[in-house]
């Protein structure tokens, strides 16, 4: 599916599966190295919240770089933000249990960074935003998803992905964004980063990934 075959491994400065499968659907032979930055440290009531999570993808990227000298990395972040307030991932069965609570039968925004450095140390970055509805959620729908484990490495506490539990009826624009990874930027970045070269190879990437998208289908799963 890319443009060429090429031995430039894409490293991931991510440890989330939902981005490796997005990007190892898409053809990308991948090195996931997750980098450890912290996820929550830039955001306060007056952030710029683009822009900061931007800043942190390619925090993310740059302290994966300096052990990957000459590689292309990238560097991703997804927050979900409900009433100016940013959720991030859940730490307790508690707070999860609060989030979608909060999130129940409402709308909210998912903003996405990601943040490409290529092999000569120059550096891009991108940012989508994504309004997306929830369902009205049942207490005990809630429960049995929080038992399940599923909602502690997930922004918000919920995946769009998930289809036993179908938490979302609607959304506008980018349904990878919602999964973790705008897959339609996130190639503009590469392409404009040298390691895509094909303007028709991207668009038929891109529109492989929506067609994934109106089947119910992540790439991966």
């Amino acid at each position: 599916m890319l443009t060429r075959p090429f031995s430039d491994v894409l490293i991931l400065a991510s440890g989330s599966p939902r981005r490796a499968e997005i990007l190892s659907g898409a053809g990308f032979q991948l090195e996931v190295v997750p980098s450890g930055v912290d996820e929550e440290k830039l955001f306060t009531a007056d952030t710029d919240l683009p822009r900061a999570v931007e800043h942190l993808a390619l925090s993310k990227a740059k302290s994966v770089s300096v052990s990957r000298l000459n590689r292309y990395v990238l560097g991703a972040d997804t927050i979900v933000v409900l009433d100016h307030r940013v959720l991030g991932k859940p730490e307790s069965s508690d707070q999860a249990t609060a989030m979608l609570n909060a999130l129940s039968d409402r709308n909210h925004e998912v903003i996405t960074g990601v943040a490409v450095i290529d092999p000569r140390g120059d550096s891009q970055t991108i940012s989508v935003r994504t309004s997306v509805t929830m369902r009205r959620l049942r207490l005990d729908e809630i429960a049995n998803y929080v038992a399940s484990g599923s909602p502690y490495d997930k922004a918000g506490g919920y995946g769009i992905q998930d289809r036993s539990f179908a938490p979302v009826t609607s959304y506008d624009d980018c349904y990878l964004n919602v999964v973790g990874l705008p897959m339609c930027a996130t190639l503009e970045l590469l392409q404009e980063s040298g390691l895509l070269r094909s303007d028709m190879l991207l668009r038929s990437i891109c529109d492989g990934h929506k067609s994934l998208q109106s089947s119910g289908t992540v790439v991966g799963e």
